[in-house]
């Protein structure tokens, strides 16, 4: 596509969606500064990538972007632009769950509104606008507004989480966003999310005043933000992950094809015949075909980090990646490229969707709304463009913010139930895997809360020292864990290399005197010698089709398991057997070949959730012996030794 130059000495304010930005880049061709109301006060840098996405203006844009492209300004750009152009309408920012949505995706959305100069208090409220301001209300009023962010023209953002079924039911919704797209479930997000993109309904006395006053309004021949959508992600690792990305295959090239001609036209009249320029971008021919081409339009972009590399560092920056990530690593998170899960790996049947989970499937209420709505007071402007004092009710997010390192946010943890752990020790890699046995969905269930690891010379005990940092609020109300571990870990000796300071004792010693000397109460459970690997895949895949219990569910959420999913997807097998392929175990992280740093490639979180759901299925809390509970098939296992 054609990228569109720009000229500081060329007036905007005549041109929708402000085709020929006000750039105070000296070198314009790699980005400026938009004023987005023509005021001079709402301003933002945008480097070239994202000038290329802004001045497209696509009613359907999807962004797959690296690392610090800067998905999230996109975001904010956009949402501000629907704002200001749609008075009264509501607006839908769908994430993946509630945790996600306010602990990172809505604050930083937020931020990118007040560095634009949309100040909270000012334009916009966290929840409704106290009534004493008389600020206008969407044309459907919402029933609850602790999910919503309220301006001043009455348009409302609202938050819905995708892990609730039918969250956008009974919502017009005049546009539509999400941030980090590969973790929303995008069939439901396709059946639930975009059906509710129909706008609303406005009175012919309203479209008169809203144009005037408002903008293009719900006019959807000029308004390309009417009915639009707006998805940002960067690549994704598993087959699920990456579903959203098969949106490009219904990019409209014929019409953008056509939009990048008229974009060309523009920039060449820029540099050879400015003041013919102006005219053209204001004339109302050339404008009126302009907007029919983007209401059209469905775009789908993919950056790389190299696109704002000046503003992180430039090239040693991008050195940097190079050198301390994993190859495979670099080229999807800085270079933006794709990549395709493994199939029919030792996890053959494992799908994500079908065994994942969320806080919000098992919650029964509101944690975030109960427990971080706060009294707010303070001045803003009412409608008539008076100081006025409120007091009002918002949600605390720093608060949540601060609340999300550690488990206090987690609605799926049973307080009464001990945490279930298993380890996984390695030289350069140590992992943990924590889970729960609960009745879910009315069936006996492992569910696996959180995965985590520490690389490099952070060993078993920072390991444990992490664990006990996030399940802080389950250490003051219960403090029980089960250990389960194999003659695997039982080293220690001459063979300290997972454990710091060369510690000479066993590593399941290791962990279990960190752990009771930060005031757990620990029954650590030996498993004996390990299951033969043939027995393992027969056994795990049956607990993965519902045949065995106990059934495993994971929680998908971002943060949580991230690498523990993405191992399992990428976990193949040893052909011609039903061995895990551990090749990649064996590699030594160097600059020539990385791969065997990172743990998504790697089996060693993986052989931690074996060992976890093994352990809770046969040995219990280590009170029965093993093969106590076996049934069908499995009632003559051998156990290895």
């Amino acid at each position: 596509m054609s990228r569109l130059g720009t000229n500081p000495n060329l007036s905007s304010d005549q041109l929708e969606a402000k085709l020929l930005p006000d750039v105070e880049d000296p070198q314009a061709e790699k980005g400026g500064v938009v004023d987005l109301l023509g005021d001079g006060a709402h301003k933002i840098y945008m480097h070239r990538g994202q000038l290329d996405i802004y001045n497209f203006g696509s009613r359907s844009t999807k962004v797959r972007a690296a690392r610090g492209f800067g998905k999230t300004s996109l975001l904010g750009i956009y949402n501000i632009k629907c704002v200001m152009g749609m008075r009264r309408m509501i607006g839908l920012f769908l994430g993946a769950s509630a945790k996600q949505l306010y602990t990172r995706t809505m604050p930083n959305v937020m931020k990118i509104f007040n560095q634009m100069g949309f100040e909270e208090g000012i334009y916009y409220f966290r929840g409704q606008a106290p009534a004493k301001l008389r600020w206008e209300y969407p044309l459907a009023k919402p029933r609850v507004w602790e999910n919503c962010v309220h301006f001043q023209n009455g348009a409302v953002l609202m938050a819905a989480s995708m892990a609730v079924k039918g969250s956008c039911n009974g919502i017009n919704a005049a546009w539509l966003c999400g941030d980090e797209s590969k973790y929303l479930p995008w069939s439901r997000v396709k059946e639930e999310a975009f059906p509710t993109l129909r706008g609303d309904f406005m009175p012919t006395a309203m479209r008169k005043t809203e144009k005037k006053q408002w903008g293009y309004g719900t006019d959807p021949t000029i308004n390309n933000y009417y009915c639009s959508s707006f998805f940002v992600s960067d690549a994704g690792l598993t087959q699920k992950q990456c579903e959203w990305e098969k949106e490009e295959i219904y990019e409209t090239k014929d019409i953008n094809n056509q939009i990048a001609d008229m974009l060309a036209e523009l920039k060449y009249l820029e540099k050879t015949n400015p003041r013919l320029a102006v005219e053209l971008a204001q004339n109302e021919v050339f404008l009126k075909q302009l907007h029919f081409l983007r209401s059209q339009s469905e775009t789908f972009w993919n950056f790389s980090s190299v696109e704002n590399a000046a503003m992180l560092g430039g090239e040693a920056w991008i050195r940097q990646m190079k050198r301390e990530l994993p190859d495979l690593m670099f080229r999807i998170q800085i270079l933006g490229q794709k990549k395709g899960a493994a199939k029919d790996g030792f996890y053959s049947n494992f799908d994500i969707e079908l065994h994942g989970y969320t806080c919000d499937d098992i919650a029964t209420y509101n944690l975030i709304a109960d427990k971080f709505t706060v009294k707010k007071k303070g001045k803003a402007l009412d409608s008539q463009k008076w100081p006025t004092a409120y007091e009002t009710e918002v949600i605390d997010m720093d608060g949540c913010q601060a609340a999300a390192g550690n488990c206090s946010l987690d609605t799926d943890i049973d307080y009464t139930e001990p945490l279930r752990i298993a380890i996984d020790c390695n030289a350069n890699l140590n992992c943990m895997v924590i889970g729960q046995l609960r009745q879910f969905e009315g069936r006996e269930s492992l569910l696996v809360l959180k995965s985590m690891f520490v690389m490099n010379e952070r060993k078993l005990r920072a390991l444990c020292r992490d664990f006990t940092d996030y399940f802080k609020p389950f250490l003051r109300r219960n403090g029980d864990v089960i250990f389960y571990f194999t003659a695997t870990i039982k080293q220690g000796a001459n063979t300290a290399y997972a454990v710091e300071g060369a510690d000479d004792n066993r590593f399941d010693k290791v962990v279990v005197q960190e752990l009771e000397q930060m005031g757990w109460n620990v029954n650590a459970v030996d498993m004996g010698g390990a299951m033969y690997r043939e027995d393992k895949y027969i056994y795990i895949n049956d607990v993965l089709a519902f045949q065995q219990s106990p059934a495993l569910r994971i929680n998908k959420e971002a943060g949580r398991n991230d690498y523990l999913i993405t191992a399992m997807e990428n976990a193949g097998i040893i052909p011609g057997t039903f061995k895990k392929d551990k090749s990649r175990e064996k590699l030594k992280s160097t600059a020539e070949d990385s791969l065997g740093g990172d743990p998504r490639e790697r089996t060693d979180v993986t052989d931690a959730l074996d060992d976890l759901l093994i352990g809770s299925r046969f040995h219990g809390d280590g009170h029965k012996k093993v093969g106590g509970r076996l049934r069908g098939r499995f009632t003559n296992l051998i156990i290895s030794r």
